[in-house]
């Protein structure tokens, strides 16, 4: 059986056979969920975890859930749970989230009446796994068949089990670490396998894609570098196993200051000597092509609540309509990080798939985006990958080009064409791709989907200008995204938006962040088994302003922390909400942050350590100048120069402040303690009024 939790992924039970001797007759099964985060459902129906009257229990319950056997000594327990706690204040706390924990399972319990989950049998508490089904265990338990058997079909109903990494929000605790880096270790395990199997069975191009999604999880895999780049000399595509190449030398470097190991420049040498031989793929059964069955990772899940967008989506349906009759159009939607763009785009795609159009979706092409042609490479190797051996050879006798920029076109079982020395030259390609855009529009219409466009490079730019001069006479939409805080002026995509733009070549779509009746439907879909009290909708909004993504993620960590509450029928916000960041708004305003030079994030952090929504600029300059080192005005005006035009800070009529509360804080938590107290004690020497200070 399985149901829905919190309205996001299903948490799988198994049959009762396959977790011990069958239950007795009127005891529902219980499912703990820990991958993605915490829940639990009783007989298929969710309990809020929110709503449990201990978050002590809920801790006592991940550790026995976490914990391989299920089972623990109550001084085990005791000692990884209440340390630092004297021994009687330690067993009285344990009893309490016992007796929490139980109620929250069973609320019916009767006084003294054994639990059908929780078992305390000379000292020695257990999960009852004849009535508790959890699904860390299920994945393990698939993941390990699927690597025994190396069938296709078990691999990606292992990867389909696993929800995410176990229990995100106890990231930083010690007695869940061992079993979140094994599980994370098997899910990397079954990308691998998934991938040799399908390229043993001659599905080169299909191959690929777990690979990339492995490095996702972990880019600096520099096995899987490698891999990918056998995979792409071996189909004849060397300029691919050259970048791959590039691609793990500069992530080595970023993230751990290595060099690449001698292997890997060994095949790099390879590959350039043209040393790999080529393999020709030998598609099973009768020639059909193998086809990986598996949800793409690039479009959003359309199952997440969607809200606010009716109006940009109607104007979006109605270019689709017009490509349909043959007047297309090149569409340009900007907005900030986390404000929908990607999720928007892929509802307009599936609302084109219903209507029979053809969608090439190279959105957010991961770890690709530094390669020539990068999206336009990956949309096509995706159309290529499921198509039938057949259509593939005809694709490689028309468009011979495409062989040396699409590897599943090395799937032919054919000898692919010989290099031509122009291969490498972008001019080469650029005419074999429109041909094969507009060949394929004239049997029906196609959708096209550029991610990311402020990462491109300009060859990729070029040509997208090249299609926004066509477009007109095409039945073609392109659709591309891009950040508006990445948009630097004078950049190449900024001369792009604003030659089009001039020209009436595109359409310009700004997504704006959700209106407040937009964000509070937003919360309610996120909480729907309850009413949401109206403080709680107006602290979401107040720390979210109406961002999509930090609006989910907010909801999220403040179920985890058990700052919201279910009672009575309605969700409310506990007495002292903090300000918590989920850690994905960490690493994504880690991200933005990092590569910005050292005095913007100094500047940074201080306005971070204000409480108060602005920060003066007098307030500012002498709080930089109390720093050791201090850093000058000259370096203040600039650093303040970088981040209002990363839009990381705003100008206000009082001072600068920050866009996002959020970014405020995450900026906050990541700062050691003793930097804090560094940051406070200037702003303390430095602010003319003490409530500058964040306590």
């Amino acid at each position: 059986m399985s149901a829905t939790l919190n309205g996001s992924r299903p948490l799988v039970l198994v049959p009762d056979s396959d977790w011990g001797e069958h239950r007795p007759a009127g005891v529902p099964s219980l499912g703990v969920g820990l991958l993605g985060g915490f829940r639990v459902e009783r007989g298929g129906v969710e309990r809020p975890v929110s709503a449990w009257q201990r978050r002590s229990a809920k801790t006592l319950t991940k550790l026995l859930a976490t914990y391989p056997r299920h089972a623990l000594h109550r001084e085990q327990i005791l000692e990884m749970l209440w340390a630092d706690v004297d021994p009687e204040s330690a067993l009285n706390s344990f009893g309490k989230a016992l007796y929490a924990a139980r109620r929250a399972f069973e609320p019916e319990l009767l006084p003294r009446q054994a639990s059908a989950y929780l078992r305390l049998t000379d000292s020695m508490l257990a999960l009852n796994t004849d009535h508790v089904a959890i699904d860390a265990d299920r994945f393990q338990q698939l993941a390990e068949s699927a690597l025994r058997s190396e069938d296709l079909g078990a691999y990606e109903a292992a990867l389909a089990a696993y929800g995410g990494e176990l229990l995100p929000e106890e990231r930083y605790e010690d007695w869940c670490a061992e079993r979140r880096d094994f599980l994370s270790g098997l899910h990397i395990r079954l990308l691998l396998g998934l991938s040799q199997a399908l390229e043993s069975r001659g599905a080169f191009g299909a191959s690929v894609d777990p690979l990339r999604e492995a490095l996702q999880h972990d880019p600096t895999r520099e096995d899987v570098h490698r891999r990918l780049m056998v995979l792409y000399a071996e189909m004849g595509s060397r300029d691919q196993a050259v970048r791959q190449f590039q691609l793990c030398h500069d992530v080595l470097r970023r993230e751990l200051d290595l060099a690449p190991d001698k292997a890997t420049v060994a095949l790099y040498e390879d590959v350039l000597a043209n040393r790999i031989p080529r393999r020709i793929p030998v598609p099973e059964r009768d020639g059909e092509a193998i086809v990986s069955r598996r949800p793409r990772a690039t479009e959003r899940n359309l199952g997440t609540p969607f809200c606010g967008r009716d109006q940009v989506l109607q104007q979006l349906g109605e270019q689709l309509m017009r490509a349909h009759a043959g007047h297309g159009r090149l569409i340009l939607v900007g907005g900030e990080a986390g404000v929908g763009k990607t999720r928007m785009v892929a509802e307009l795609a599936d609302d084109a798939r219903r209507r029979g159009t053809s969608v090439l979706w190279g959105g957010s092409a991961v770890h690709a985006t530094d390669l020539a042609y990068a999206p336009f490479a990956v949309a096509l190797e995706r159309y290529a990958v499921g198509r039938t051996d057949a259509e593939r050879k005809d694709l490689v006798r028309r468009y011979p080009a495409l062989v040396h920029l699409v590897p599943s076109l090395g799937m032919t079982g054919q000898p692919p064409p010989e290099p031509d020395h122009r291969a490498d030259d972008p001019l080469y390609l650029m005419p074999a791709i429109v041909r094969l855009l507009s060949d394929l529009a004239r049997t029906r219409p196609v959708v096209l989907v550029l991610g990311d466009l402020h990462d491109l490079q300009r060859s990729s730019l070029d040509l997208l200008r090249y299609l926004a001069h066509l477009v007109g006479e095409r039945r073609w939409l392109i659709v591309g995204t891009f950040r508006e805080e990445c948009l630097e002026a004078g950049s190449d995509l900024w001369h792009l938006i604003e030659t089009i733009t001039r020209e009436d070549l595109c359409l310009r779509v700004a997504l704006e962040r959700l209106a407040r009746p937009d964000c509070d439907q937003l919360v309610r879909a996120m909480l729907a088994s309850g009413h949401v009290a109206d403080a709680a909708l107006d602290h979401i909004y107040a720390r979210s302003l109406g961002n999509p993504l930090f609006v989910e993620e907010l909801v999220r960590e403040m179920l985890g922390r058990s700052e919201l509450v279910f009672a009575d029928g309605s969700w409310r916000t506990s007495t002292s909400p903090s300000e918590c960041v989920s850690p994905r708004v960490r690493a994504l305003v880690d991200m933005r942050v990092a590569p910005m030079p050292e005095n913007v994030r100094r500047v940074l952090a201080l306005a971070a350590a204000v409480s108060d929504p602005s920060v003066p600029l007098s307030a500012l300059r002498a709080g930089v100048a109390a720093l050791e080192p201090p850093v000058s005005d000259s370096s203040l005006f600039d650093a303040l120069d970088c981040a209002l035009e990363a839009r990381l800070l705003e100008e206000r009529e009082d001072g600068y402040a920050f866009r996002h509360p959020l970014v405020r804080s995450a900026l906050y938590e990541e700062l050691s303690q003793h930097r804090r107290a560094q940051l406070h004690a200037a702003l303390g020497r430095s602010a003319a009024e003490p409530s500058f200070v964040s306590a």
